[in-house]
């Protein structure tokens, strides 16, 4: 059954089926476990609450959340990517200097980590000194 048709069938269980805390509430009620559809059906209703004009503290308080985790919950996943871009490139950057990759920085990667052109030829500078001290 798809999201649409069990969002209509909460606003059919609904008390007030024109009030969207009152539909979310039904929508609950109506998913039991979270999962597969019931996590379509309450990312539907979620949605049409919000756009009715709904604070995240009175969805919070219909699913049992504080604010911020209802917020974090039903945020679309576009609100947070570039939180993901930034994690990609702070992990694809140098882990010593932190230099970011670029056409014209040269990453070798191993398996804890990479490092950059620069840092690798600071660690040959401090080898072959060390090196030399022998």
């Amino acid at each position: 059954m798809e999201a649409s048709e069990l969002l209509e069938r909460a606003r059919s269980r609904a008390s007030d089926p024109e009030d969207p805390l009152e539909v979310l509430s039904a929508a609950i009620v109506l998913c039991g476990e979270p999962g597969g559809e019931a996590d379509a059906l309450l990312d539907l209703a979620v949605r049409r609450a919000r756009e009715a004009g709904a604070s995240w503290t009175a969805i919070g308080e219909r699913l049992g959340y504080v604010r911020r985790s209802a917020r974090r919950r039903f945020t679309p996943a576009f609100a947070h990517r570039h939180l993901v871009n930034r994690r990609k490139k702070r992990e694809a950057a140098c882990s010593f200097c932190r230099r970011p990759p670029g056409p014209r920085v040269h990453m070798v990667h191993g398996e804890g980590g990479r490092i950059c052109d620069k840092c690798v030829a600071l660690a040959g500078d401090i080898v072959a000194g060390l090196a030399r001290r022998r």
